[in-house]
């Protein structure tokens, strides 16, 4: 049964085997830590083995188990700390998906998402428009902290995801367009501190963009994306954003640092949605807006 009496057994067991003597009570609090308590005893107020027995992913909190486990005198080092405590919460909850990390986390939503929006049939209309020659790439970004920082426990939360299907073009076919813009949905319920459901996907907009497609500005093109103002659009254009490619040169996304960069109606708005002022948008948002 998953709960925390299941992990703290198993993590017992695993520090017996690698040498170290550990008490069960301490055992317990390192549990807890993991599933993001500073207490057994808060864990248990919280009733959280409910919310863990129903969880489809967990994202442990690594940084609140360092901590704990140097606050109760336990000389383990982290990676060996971390270990023992992860191959627990697997072998106690083999129905869960454990996350060492919120960007890993972030990396199986995001592959999940693409999955569904692949294979959604208001996008296979859209590319059965395109004459192309395969799918070449499906990018839709979420941000993991939406969940793990925003959302309430208890609440079920939906996440928007602005992105592109990009087609790769047949030379032997008229062409009629090769990038499907989409708009999605991801809804996930926070059962506990670290725990949540399963993923749904909902998308509501699927378009072929043509081979003359209407201009837009780079700040309305932000405020597509990203769900902000027209007017924090336009500020966040005075922002010089930070390129990520790849060793070869593609363009992958566009950072914005926003911090100290804008006025505080401009930041506020950000913050709302951004909460560290870090702006992250796909390359072809930027690349593909007018330059007027």
């Amino acid at each position: 049964m998953a709960n925390i009496s299941a992990i703290s057994f198993h993590a017992r067991k695993g520090f017996a085997a690698a040498g170290i003597s550990a008490q069960l009570s301490h055992v317990q609090e390192l549990a807890a830590a993991a599933l993001g308590h500073n207490t057994l005893a808060s864990y248990q107020a919280a009733n959280e083995d409910a919310a863990l027995a129903a969880a489809a992913h967990v994202v442990l909190d690594t940084d609140l188990l360092e901590v704990r486990a140097a606050k109760l005198g336990l000389s383990v080092p982290v990676r060996q700390l971390v270990d023992v405590v992860s191959a627990a919460t697997k072998a106690a909850c083999p129905a869960v998906r454990f996350y060492p990390s919120v960007e890993d986390f972030g990396d199986v939503l995001q592959a999940e998402l693409e999955v569904e929006v692949e294979t959604d049939d208001n996008v296979a209309s859209e590319m059965a428009a395109c004459n192309h020659d395969g799918v070449s790439e499906v990018a839709m970004p979420v941000d993991p902290t939406e969940f793990t920082e925003v959302a309430q426990i208890g609440q079920v939360y939906s996440a928007k995801s602005n992105g592109m299907v990009t087609m790769h073009v047949d030379p032997e076919r008229p062409y009629s367009g090769h990038q499907i813009l989409v708009k999605a949905v991801l809804s996930m319920e926070r059962l506990g501190r670290r725990s949540f459901g399963e993923p749904v996907v909902e998308v509501n907009y699927a378009d072929v963009l043509g081979d003359d497609p209407v201009p837009i500005s780079l700040a309305q093109s932000l405020a597509n994306y990203t769900g902000l103002d027209l007017a924090a659009a336009e500020a966040l254009t005075e922002v010089d954003p930070v390129l990520e490619s790849s060793e070869d040169g593609h363009p992958y996304n566009y950072f914005y640092h926003c911090d100290g960069y804008l006025q505080p109606d401009a930041e506020a708005a950000v913050r709302e949605r951004y909460p560290d002022l870090v702006v992250m948008v796909p390359a072809w948002v930027v690349d593909n807006a007018s330059s007027q």
